[in-house]
């Protein structure tokens, strides 16, 4: 009876083989490896290390590091004031981003979804001041460094809530650890990230998004968390990958703990422009496979698709931070793996009062309410929206280019957040 039902488990596990190696071609294990799944991470944090490294004694004092001091402290797992290598394995770098100006916005339409964008516009010169800009997206690392550090501080509280509740188009129940504000904090009661044990669609039709999308096994949080230990942890082996899985609080919870801020859209169109008003926020100002992480299914149902169907090139999922060549100012992956809020409000008519305002210098729209989370609210990628939402940047893994345009805006309400929507902090001030 044992061997019978050995011999079933071992069939059942043939036949989900074979399933998914018809839905994810890049998981068939008798296919070749396809090297777009490979890329190796080009992004150097050791090299990083020994340029802050001053004196060259082989660590960081806090004056070397350039982050802020909550950063530092809470890599500093000895307390000895400096952090080894090993310590700052996963550190948080950043790019100096000099002041100048810049043409934000384009009078050219950008065909997105269904129907041409009509809020890039009209184009205007922009001064921006200096600061620093992450050199990659927030980490499951850096986050999961943040939500320890959060959680002995009592900024945050941990449920046991139900993936299914967080908008990922399944049917069935799924136990997800949820993290939130806590009582008595900025953003107390609002989801900051669900630890989705899953992938964030399923094969459910939706409004904005008509096709049965199946996605890849590995978008999933890749944080954990043991409630035995009141901790947090990285499944290994991800560690440098993209935080996924964020809203727009929880972004916003891990910049302000750390002295940080959401870069505001016109910061982070000034950064993707790379000093040289590139269409495109890549290393050379243009897009394709071999430049970011984006395209990787048909979105616009377009009769010449050119995602999916050069595998060579493109992948079905977020990857390692720094994987693609960085832009002017030694920033990665601005073009597509994970969408990044930022601190503006959207509105699509804001250009124009800049415009009609003469405001010149550093803008940033604040004003706004949040959206109501009990199902009432309306809207979407290509649908008209029924509240007020915030912008993100940049596309994903899953997006086709036109949104990883350096102008093109996207209004997230701030309680979405799924496998491809994470974060990119700036620093003003040290």
């Amino acid at each position: 009876m044992i061997k019978k039902n050995v011999l079933v488990l071992i069939i059942c596990m043939i036949l989900t083989i074979c399933v998914h190696s018809i839905s994810y071609a890049q998981l068939d294990p008798f296919s070749s490896p396809r090297p777009a799944d490979f890329r190796e991470q080009i992004y150097d944090r050791q090299s990083e290390f020994e340029r802050l490294d001053m004196n060259s004694d082989g660590f960081l004092s806090y004056r070397e590091y350039n982050g802020t001091f909550r950063l530092f402290r809470d890599m500093d797992i000895n307390k000895d004031w400096e952090l080894s290598p090993e310590e700052a394995k996963y550190m948080m770098t950043f790019a100096e981003i000099p002041d100048g100006n810049f043409i934000m916005g384009t009078d050219e339409p950008i065909r997105a979804f269904t129907q041409p964008a009509t809020d890039g516009g009209p184009a205007h010169e922009v001064h921006i001041d200096a600061f620093k800009m992450a050199a990659t997206e927030i980490t499951t690392a850096q986050y999961a460094m943040y939500l320890n550090s959060a959680l002995k501080a009592k900024q945050i509280t941990v449920r046991l809530g139900d993936a299914k509740d967080d908008l990922v188009r399944i049917y069935y129940s799924v136990p997800t650890y949820v993290v939130e504000g806590a009582p008595g904090t900025e953003y107390a009661g609002k989801p900051y990230t669900y630890l989705s044990p899953i992938t964030a669609l399923s094969h459910i039709k939706a409004e904005n998004s008509p096709l049965l999308i199946p996605e890849h096994p590995l978008n999933q949080s890749w944080i954990r968390y043991v409630p035995e230990l009141e901790s947090f942890h990285v499944h290994p082996g991800f560690e440098d990958w993209p935080a996924a899985f964020i809203k727009w609080w929880g972004a916003m919870a891990f910049a302000k703990y750390y002295g940080l801020s959401l870069p505001t859209e016109a910061e982070w169109e000034y950064v993707a422009s790379g000093g040289q008003q590139y269409q495109f926020p890549t290393s050379d100002g243009t897009n394709g496979g071999q430049r970011s992480n984006y395209k990787c299914y048909n979105v616009l149902q377009e009769p010449f698709f050119q995602g999916a169907d050069t595998p060579d090139e493109y992948v079905g999922f977020r990857m390692t931070v720094g994987s693609y060549p960085p832009n002017p100012y030694g920033v990665f992956d601005l073009a597509g793996n994970v969408w990044e809020w930022t601190l503006d409000w959207y509105d699509e008519n804001f250009y124009q009062y800049l415009v009609d305002n003469e405001i010149t210098s550093n803008p940033v729209n604040l004003v706004g309410e949040e959206s109501p989370m009990d199902g009432s609210i309306k809207g979407g990628p290509g649908q008209p929206f029924s509240h007020d939402a915030r912008v993100c940047r940049g596309g994903s893994y899953n997006y086709h280019e036109a949104v990883t345009r350096t102008e093109f805006r996207f209004p997230v309400y701030q309680f979405i957040g799924n496998d491809h929507f994470g974060a990119r902090v700036v620093l003003h001030n040290r």
